[in-house]
């Protein structure tokens, strides 16, 4: 079965804060649709009249039992806040913090269509919020997939939606907030779309959303596991990002320690295939098969194998941005959305 809308989950980083340390690896904590400081929280008085600027990291994960990937995930603000406020993205890794996307300088947003577009046009003239033109938060660039819809929810159907590609150069024209957007050549939009309801969105193309297994070492004179023919098993729920090490007790006996986590569990050559459990999800962090072939050699106490297993998810930055100012807005909401393929 291909992978369902509801086995694609937000999460929330492991540190939620307003400090350098914000961000870092995926949590177990799931941003639930649709619910108020799901991401976001509410914006002071303060912050309205001084202005600020946050940022919020999620993952976006694939948490299907088939561990099927999600091919070509496109990533985007479907549709901006209403309020004063501007939220951009940005892609990040299952690691870094705030102290580093601060340097970060690929934004992706959404804008308004400023005039109507017809069929077969190859430019668009759209408004962006303010900050997020040349000179600031700069959403639209050379080469960039764009998402162009009407609907009026990302799942309702009641619209058109297409993707279109920017040329690869002189693709972007600005006059202050207005933006002319020029298609790639031979490229024409295939529906019409009104100024009232086209919403024009920059693309992430992230990389195909699946567990991978990364960094791996043995350091055995004599031991060996063949991680080719049988490559560590990885279930799309239950691993994680984290360093593990193998480390011998004897010449059939090992532990399994994580980075963050310490001991995880033992195993035995010889025995069943070692699956130390995540019991957040009752997954597996990783499977190791058994038997003869994968082990080989004479392993001895102390000798280790290392490896890195990274989820089934990618990391999205969110910046927002409230000007010095702005007004009070009740239910200030914004709609980030994915859309891929699967097997």
């Amino acid at each position: 079965m291909s992978i369902q809308a509801s086995e694609i989950k937000w999460y929330k980083s492991a540190v939620v804060s307003d400090t350098s340390g914000n961000g870092g690896t995926l949590s177990v904590h799931e941003c639930l649709d649709g619910v108020k400081n799901n991401v976001w929280p509410d914006v002071s008085q303060a912050e309205r009249i001084s202005g600020s600027v946050k940022y919020r990291k999620t993952f976006i994960k694939v948490a299907n039992d088939d561990d099927l990937a999600l091919i070509n995930p496109l990533i985007f603000v479907e549709t901006r806040t209403p309020g004063d406020d501007s939220i951009v993205l940005l892609l990040g890794t299952q690691t870094d913090t705030q102290a580093q996307v601060v340097g970060y300088t690929r934004f992706y947003g959404a804008a308004g269509l400023d005039v109507n577009a017809e069929a077969g046009d190859a430019t668009l003239l759209v408004q962006v919020e303010a900050g997020n033109g040349l000179g600031g938060h700069d959403i639209f660039r050379n080469g960039d997939l764009l998402r162009i819809a009407d609907t009026t929810s990302v799942e309702s159907g009641d619209g058109n939606v297409e993707f279109v590609r920017l040329a690869a150069s002189n693709a972007v024209s600005w006059n202050g907030n207005q933006a002319t957007l020029t298609l790639a050549s031979g490229v024409v939009l295939a529906n019409a779309y009104l100024a009232t309801r086209g919403k024009v969105a920059s693309v992430i193309e992230a990389d195909d959303i699946e567990a991978s297994v990364s960094n791996w070492s043995e350091s055995s004179a004599a031991g060996t596991y063949n991680e080719v023919t049988s490559p560590v098993g990885l279930d799309h729920i239950g691993s994680i990002e984290q360093n593990w090490t193998i480390t011998f007790t004897s010449g059939t006996q090992f532990n399994c320690y994580g980075n963050t986590l310490g001991l995880v569990g033992n195993g035995t050559i010889g025995g069943s295939a070692f699956a130390p459990n995540n019991p957040d999800f009752n997954k597996p962090y990783f499977t190791l098969a058994n038997g003869s072939p994968p082990w080989g050699g004479t392993w001895v106490a102390t000798e280790t194998i290392q490896f890195t297993t990274h989820p089934a998810a990618v990391a999205i930055w969110e910046k927002r941005t409230v000007p010095e100012g702005a007004n009070s807005f009740s239910g200030n909401k914004v709609v980030v959305a994915i859309t891929g393929e699967s097997a």
